[in-house]
């Protein structure tokens, strides 16, 4: 009787349970979802406004996040979310964030393969640049620059046009003494032989320096003269007046990530970024070709704008002029035991190959 009575209880207890048991399965389901194991701070130079942002960045991040299964959040702030564009490279050597989107030629000196990309008249537009970029890092002809890091991605911007704030731009002689932002050293060289002043000015004082007048004139995209935010709430394109096509040459680009947190990664998250990082050295390259021939249609129309494309003649002029910046490179390249003659001959060559295969 006793035992019989203890069962019943026990029946009737667990019974009291169950529906307890059901709602606590119930907000489990319908709760958060657990946090992320990895947390992905990702810094870039390009504003939110900018299609590379939009249309290549974040669907990398977002495709990344869902592949993961949560198990990966990649924490992308747009210019300036984590710090200066010139701080980006230093802050994932050290840690300080994971990944970056940014410039060579912010870090001079650093990269001095890669500035092979970055000489003038090296290709004609970003695709073929960037593939023979990755070619020379699949190579193993970059293997200094990237050694600290992981790298995610090599890409090359459409060469760039000048923009000027009046000065109207048709010979190497007019270039005598004008002060114009460059984005790398390396661009500086063809400037310089022009006869022009290089100034290194990171994107987020452009503006200020445009409007200071301490630059002429800006070797910058099409795109992104129309993207960047200038000085007193402008952006680049209402600070000068007139758009020169130039098509001379542009910084290289990289997508890296701090190389103990990529060690630190299981095997199966390091597949799923090195997928999707596949596609944001040709993703970045055809974006910027797309919005380039956009943005430069409308400049080149805008009357606003005084716009100039060198002839034939002049810019067979110029690249005569600008060729001695090749052997100064090439020597600067010997002073760091780097064999300037083989790199700039396999990038040719690079170059090349790619714009046959686009054909």
């Amino acid at each position: 009787m006793l035992g019989r009575t203890f069962f019943s209880l026990l029946i009737a207890g667990l019974a009291g349970l169950l529906p307890a048991v059901a709602r606590a399965g119930e907000v489990d389901a319908a709760g958060d979802p657990p946090p992320p194991q990895f947390v992905l701070r990702f810094a870039t130079i390009n504003s939110e406004a900018t299609a590379s942002y939009a249309k290549v960045l974040v669907p990398f991040a977002k495709s990344v996040e869902k592949d993961s299964g949560g198990r990966i959040q990649v924490a992308l702030k747009p210019l300036g979310g984590y710090g200066k564009p010139n701080e980006l490279f230093n802050m994932v050597e050290k840690g300080d964030i994971e990944i970056a989107a940014t410039v060579q030629g912010y870090n001079p000196g650093r990269f001095p393969q890669s500035s092979v990309m970055e000489l003038p008249l090296m290709y004609e537009n970003s695709i073929a640049g960037t593939r023979a970029m990755m070619g020379l890092y699949k190579e193993g002809l970059l293997d200094k620059d990237y050694a600290s890091v992981k790298v995610l991605a090599l890409y090359v911007l459409p060469p760039y046009p000048i923009f000027t704030t009046g000065k109207k731009l048709q010979t190497p002689r007019d270039f005598r003494g004008l002060r114009i932002r460059t984005p790398s050293v390396t661009v500086g060289l063809a400037l310089r032989k022009l006869g022009a002043i290089p100034l290194g000015v990171p994107i987020n004082l452009i503006g200020d320096t445009l409007d200071a007048e301490i630059v002429d004139a800006i070797a910058y995209g099409w795109d992104s003269l129309t993207t960047t935010k200038g000085a007193k709430d402008k952006v680049l394109a209402d600070q000068v007046t007139v758009a020169i096509d130039a098509n001379l040459a542009a910084p290289a680009l990289m997508v890296v990530m701090n190389k103990a947190k990529w060690n630190a990664l299981p095997d199966d998250l390091k597949a799923i970024i090195d997928k999707h990082a596949v596609d944001l050295s040709d993703g970045s390259a055809r974006i910027r070709e797309e919005m380039e021939a956009v943005s430069k249609k409308k400049i080149m129309t805008d009357p606003r704008f005084t716009t100039l494309t060198f002839t034939a003649e002049q810019r067979t002029n110029m690249e005569r002029v600008i060729a001695p910046a090749i052997q100064d490179w090439k020597a600067n390249m010997t002073k760091l035991d780097i064999d300037g003659n083989k790199l700039y001959k396999r990038a040719r060559d690079l170059v090349q190959q790619s714009k046959v295969a686009a054909n």
